[in-house]
């Protein structure tokens, strides 16, 4: 019931201004007529955001989405991440804290999938909160964390955030969402052989970690399943 009211929303706003730009009994200015179609374009993204997340679930789920796995600088993606969003939240400030050179063996396309996640939730729940992305290096691998200065998640709802369709209840709030995001940040940073997990401070703002392996680790890990599957 609440994907098909997040799907109805956009759907909602797109025959809305189609059918009001469709009649024929008023004269619009070229003005309202950019307006309107600019609403329809970012509703019908909007929309195909949505089905994506819903797909991507599924896949997730069933252990049908394919990875192309590859070398990946993280300083590199993390940039261009964050030049793109960006451009797409003019008033977002973001800093990147990245003092070693972090190099993993993951989708390129899948941990970026990610990090705009965690930046998107940032710019939903926390708006005009500042966001800190910092890289150190952990035993055996990366740490990444994204802190935000924001409200706050209260500590009970805290090991539910990656669950399927899981959203914080927010009373006074009306934030719109499938409740996927994080459940699918969760699956893609597990299939990279990492982990993912919250930390809050009501009031203080919420951080959300996530450790990947380096290559040397994954490397490893290949190896002993190898050893495992002749041993077999």
């Amino acid at each position: 019931a609440m994907v098909s009211h997040e799907f109805y929303t956009p759907l909602g706003f797109i025959k809305g201004y189609a059918t009001t730009l469709l009649r024929e009994d008023t004269q619009w200015s070229d003005e309202t007529w950019r307006e309107f179609l600019t609403i329809i374009d970012e509703e019908a993204d909007h929309l195909h955001a949505l089905i994506d997340d819903l797909m991507d679930s599924y896949r997730l789920q069933s252990g049908t989405l394919q990875f192309q796995f590859e070398t990946v600088i993280l300083e590199s993606l993390l940039q261009e991440v964050i030049a793109k969003a960006v451009i797409r939240y003019a008033a977002l400030d973001i800093r990147l804290n990245l003092h070693v050179e972090a190099i993993v063996w993951g989708d390129p396309v899948r941990l970026a999938q990610v990090f705009n996640n965690l930046i998107g939730n940032v710019v939903k729940y926390a708006p005009q909160s500042p966001i800190v992305i910092n890289v150190e290096t952990v035993q055996s691998g990366y740490q990444i964390s994204f802190q935000d200065q924001g409200p706050g998640i209260s500590a009970e709802y805290l090991d539910q955030l990656f669950n399927r369709f899981f959203r914080v209840p927010e009373p006074s709030r009306q934030v719109h969402g499938t409740g996927l995001g994080l459940f699918i940040c969760r699956q893609i940073v597990q299939a990279h052989r990492g982990e993912i997990w919250a930390t809050s401070q009501l009031g203080e703002g919420t951080t959300i970690w996530i450790t990947l392996p380096t290559l040397s680790e994954v490397h490893r890990d290949k190896e002993r399943e190898d050893d495992k599957d002749l041993g077999h």
